[in-house]
């Protein structure tokens, strides 16, 4: 039989393992889209792929410019974690601080549900009831555009920020339950001064998750938004995010075209400004750990 010892490390040697091995995938699955995006760069610059105004690539005269769809997934994003992100914080604070203890794990099931429900489900959902709605409530001929898809995107973010915020406030709570029931604090005064304040990096964590996940998002987003390549300019106007160019073009552009490679560049942009995104949060929360710590 092994030993303890043995056993460490066997464990420590497999967990490197897989470290190694899902790096070595993240690396391939980059290496792979720059490859494939490198043909485009060819044909178009850098700077007119990403500011160009038109995507057209199928016309006499292809144009690629990228930037009303870079726009719109920015817009899309930005907007759901706005309207995601209150709701979240709200019900995270009633999972783990107000409701009584019975409830709490039939509501955390409820919310590990929805996190799990296809995608495709909201969208069909966001397609016979919202789109009906805001044609209604709006006068609009018809409902696709940048506020559905922001509707539709929030509701789907939600269970994954409530999760990761929940537990963070539970963890910061935990160590001061008993005193500030001892000295008679509230609740309230306690979520106020101590549970906000002291969960600040689990409600950026839950920040990043949502807009990881917001941006790759597809099917939903593809069902509601219109997919126009224009830059909104209200709340009611068509979007079409990468994810959406991508999925609605990738089948119909001939193996190591231009339409092909331009759709791998497309996905090159959006790999790219996720990264950007995630390093600039990254900065953030450092900067936020140093003033803290001072």
């Amino acid at each position: 039989m092994l030993t303890n010892h043995k056993k460490e490390k066997v464990f420590t040697t497999m967990v490197r393992f897989m470290t190694i091995v899902v790096l070595f995938i993240l690396v391939f699955i980059i290496y792979f889209i720059l490859k494939e995006s490198l043909m485009i760069f060819q044909q178009v610059s850098l700077k007119d792929f990403i500011f160009g105004r038109e995507w057209r690539p199928l016309s006499v005269n292809p144009r690629f410019g990228l930037f009303p769809i870079i726009i719109g997934t920015l817009s899309l994003t930005s907007g759901a974690l706005i309207w995601a992100l209150p709701f979240s914080i709200g019900t995270a604070i009633f999972i783990s601080q107000v409701c009584p203890e019975q409830w709490r794990r039939g509501l955390r099931s409820l919310t590990d549900l929805m996190a799990g429900v296809p995608s495709v489900i909201y969208g069909f959902l966001g397609v016979v009831v919202l789109l009906p709605a805001i044609e209604s409530i709006f006068g609009q001929s018809s409902g696709d555009s940048l506020m559905a898809g922001i509707i539709v995107l929030g509701v789907m973010i939600m269970p994954f920020m409530i999760s990761i915020i929940a537990e963070s406030m539970e963890s910061v709570v935990r160590p001061y339950i008993g005193v500030s029931k001892s000295l008679g604090v509230s609740k309230w005064y306690m979520i106020r001064r101590l549970v906000l304040p002291g969960a600040w990096k689990g409600i950026f964590a839950g920040v990043v998750l949502g807009t990881s996940r917001a941006m790759g998002e597809t099917m939903a987003v593809m069902m509601v938004v219109g997919n126009s390549a224009l830059i909104p300019e209200t709340l009611l106007d068509r979007i079409k995010p990468i994810t959406s160019l991508i999925a609605l073009e990738i089948g119909s552009a001939p193996v190591n075209s231009v339409h092909y490679h331009g759709i791998f560049g497309a996905g090159f942009v959006l790999l790219m400004v996720l990264l950007l995104i995630n390093f600039a949060f990254y900065r953030i929360r450092r900067k936020i750990s140093g003033e803290g710590s001072m």
